[in-house]
């Protein structure tokens, strides 16, 4: 085995062993320099040569080593690391530390730690707050499977159309009719909505019952009856079901802390709802604000100003929402007592949220029409050319209040 000396020079056979007795290794170093070989391995010298060595080296100061001493300047031979010491694992049979040069040690993954944490904190609010308020909004079994087979599908990101249906049921009926309808374009990734009102007296046919005011299809077949008469009458799918019952907007309204109504004109309803108010900005608290939604006696347009009422008041309640997102938690639990939808969470959040950063955009306007009496009942009767040709604006996200809007 070659070996080598510290200083660099080429040891050819030399070990330990031969240090151990200075014969050897005087035979080993003569052997090198070419002199001729003993039998035995060991240099042919005389024994007067060997004395005489050694009285040179006393002379030189080296004094005789004892055995097992090695010389002076003696080969550097790199001691292995054996079982169990510092090196490989025991198991493996070499010690635990490594033989190689470490390399740069990992940096912690910081950024998918906090993403992590970020996703843990969303999901945590999700199950706080997000699961009590679907349970709290959702339809019955029944009503949900009933709408099943109406309702169409949309692609995510993609606009569109929710109905709401506010419910005029009072304190011990049994049957009731939908006092209000407006159809909403919903557009998320322009932030626009587009709500269309359809007056409750539109004459509509119903499966099973004929020529009837788009109203009794609530009470005839529930929420899938009016999606299948809405269909019918505007031609386009709705894909979600909102349900607003009016004691809720009270709570709502309450929640976010009071909303501000631009009123158009003046209202003047002493005998029904009590509510007395000259047109111009109102901040409204939720009991005012629910008696707005409902009044429509003393307008020149009656039910059609109603319908503007019922518009302006969501866009100041949407308004409302958005401008305060610590609210949205106790305007979560109010909403458990206004309605009943085929939304969740997370359909509503991102949403939100996406109006939240841009604002939205709303257009509103009204199914055109007009007051006709047939057969001694009077309905209202939907323009079909004129609110086909709305409908393509709205399709279009443009606002159908440029091209037709209420009383033709």
């Amino acid at each position: 085995m070659v070996q080598y000396r510290p200083d660099g020079s080429r040891d050819d056979g030399a070990d330990a062993y031969d240090y151990d007795d200075p014969r050897r290794y005087t035979s080993r170093q003569r052997g090198r320099q070419g002199q001729p070989e003993s039998r035995n391995g060991g240099a042919v010298v005389s024994r007067r040569s060997r004395l005489g060595d050694a009285i040179r080296g006393i002379g030189r100061g080296e004094g005789r080593r004892s055995r097992g001493q090695a010389p002076s300047q003696q080969p550097y031979y790199p001691q292995r690391q054996s079982f169990g010491q510092q090196g490989y694992p025991q198991q493996y049979g070499y010690s635990e530390q490594s033989v190689y040069q470490e390399g740069p040690k990992r940096r912690p993954h910081r950024a998918r730690n906090v993403l992590l944490a970020i996703l843990a904190a969303i999901v945590g609010l999700y199950l706080l707050i997000c699961v009590p308020i679907d349970k709290s909004i959702a339809f019955s079994d029944d009503v949900a499977t009933s709408l099943s087979g109406e309702l169409s599908m949309h692609v995510p990101l993609t606009p569109y159309y929710v109905l709401a249906l506010g419910s005029d049921a009072r304190e011990g009926d049994t049957v009731s009719r939908t006092d209000t309808m407006i159809l909403c374009r919903i557009d998320p990734l322009a932030a626009k909505v587009t709500m269309v009102s359809i007056p409750r007296d539109t004459m509509v046919q119903i499966d099973g019952h004929g020529t009837q005011k788009i109203n009794a299809a609530y009470a005839f077949g529930g929420a899938a009856a009016a999606v299948k008469a809405v269909k019918s009458l505007t031609g386009v799918g709705v894909s979600h079901v909102a349900l607003v019952h009016f004691d809720g907007i009270e709570a709502l309204v309450n929640a976010l802390g009071g909303v501000t109504v631009d009123v158009p004109v003046d209202v003047n309803d002493p005998g029904y709802t009590g509510l007395v108010l000259p047109a111009g900005t109102h901040e409204m608290d939720g009991h005012t604000a629910m008696l707005f939604s409902r009044v429509r006696h003393g307008f020149a347009n009656g039910d059609y100003q109603r319908q503007e009422d019922q518009r302006i008041l969501i866009s100041a309640i949407m308004k409302k929402a958005l401008s305060n997102p610590l609210s949205l938690p106790s305007v979560g639990k109010a909403m458990g007592g206004l309605l009943s939808t085929t939304m969740r969470c997370y359909n509503i959040i991102p949403l939100l949220t996406r109006f939240a950063i841009g604002g939205p955009t709303i257009y509103s306007a009204s199914i055109p029409s007009s007051p006709q009496t047939i057969g001694g009942v009077s309905y209202v009767v939907a323009d079909e050319q004129a609110t086909a040709t709305m409908m393509q604006v709205v399709n279009q996200g443009g606002d159908p209040s440029t091209v037709a809007n209420g009383v033709q």
